[in-house]
């Protein structure tokens, strides 16, 4: 059986599409989002459109709930903020947009897998609303932090987004309290896929990357995950889009595109 796995599109229309064209291509047998289908760049309009056609499991981001209304950013993320509020003035001229974003669930889960935007550690109690600090990032002392809850996690297998640098954490089996020397990390070189065999006493927690950016480890290219179940591997992809069509409309839009954090979509030295 194969999955597929992708998240972050973050409003990039041209890598959605690239995306949507690579598992169609692999037939999977089934296929989920990981969440902020919204935030950053100003075409959120058109991804959220195409992805509510496409009518796959779908879990919330962080972004999909603070352009919704649900919670403020963090007060330093100014960038964030004005591109949130852009989002929503822009979708709130989409019918059924915004409620569209608050239904989705926190959390998918399957027998062999929790499917979620960022971590199954880091969730809000049951009946609390979630806020901005549940989708802190995953560096080493988030994830020093949460290696005995991991080791008991009911799933082998957790898949998420959030943290836009496709990797494969791997914590492998001890009967002992894990440290993070038990954990293997496995990423993707620039412009190329990764895939791995998966080892029957480890634990496995991959970070999918972003399809639409912004790509914190400078390759721009839209990630996917594929887990196929059958041969006991996941594949990590790069797929490469064209970058012209999202530069030109990006410098057209007279507010986003002075936001500092979207300017390397419009540097970005690449021939397209």
């Amino acid at each position: 059986m194969k999955t597929y796995f992708f998240g972050d599109i973050h409003g990039n229309a041209f890598a959605l599409e690239a995306v949507i064209q690579h598992y169609q291509q692999i037939e999977p047998d089934s296929i989920y989002c990981l969440g902020d289908l919204v935030g950053w760049l100003p075409f959120v309009d058109r991804t959220l459109t195409r992805m509510r056609s496409l009518n796959l499991p779908t879990v919330a981001g962080n972004h999909d709930l603070m352009v919704a209304g649900l919670f403020p950013d963090h007060p330093h993320q100014l960038d964030r903020m004005q591109a949130s509020a852009y989002n929503s003035g822009l979708l709130s001229t989409l019918p059924g947009a915004l409620d569209y974003l608050l239904s989705l669930p926190l959390f998918i889960e399957t027998p062999q897998m929790a499917i979620l935007h960022h971590s199954p550690f880091h969730l809000p109690s049951h009946g609390m609303t979630p806020a901005i600090t549940h989708f802190n990032y995953l560096d080493e002392a988030a994830l020093s932090g949460c290696l005995e809850a991991w080791r008991s996690f009911p799933k082998k297998l957790i898949v998420s987004g959030h943290d836009h640098i496709p990797a494969v954490y791997e914590l492998v089996e001890t009967k002992r309290m894990p440290n993070m020397k038990d954990i293997r990390i496995h990423r993707p070189a620039a412009g190329q896929s990764l895939t791995i065999s998966l080892n029957p006493g480890s634990r496995y927690w991959v970070k999918a990357g972003s399809v639409g950016g912004p790509y914190r480890d400078d390759v721009f290219a839209a990630n996917s995950v594929l887990l196929d179940s059958g041969a006991q591997t996941l594949t990590l992809f790069r797929i490469p889009y064209p970058l012209a069509p999202l530069r030109r409309d990006l410098s057209n839009n007279r507010y986003c595109r002075n936001l500092k954090t979207l300017l390397p979509y419009l540097d970005w030295e690449r021939s397209c």
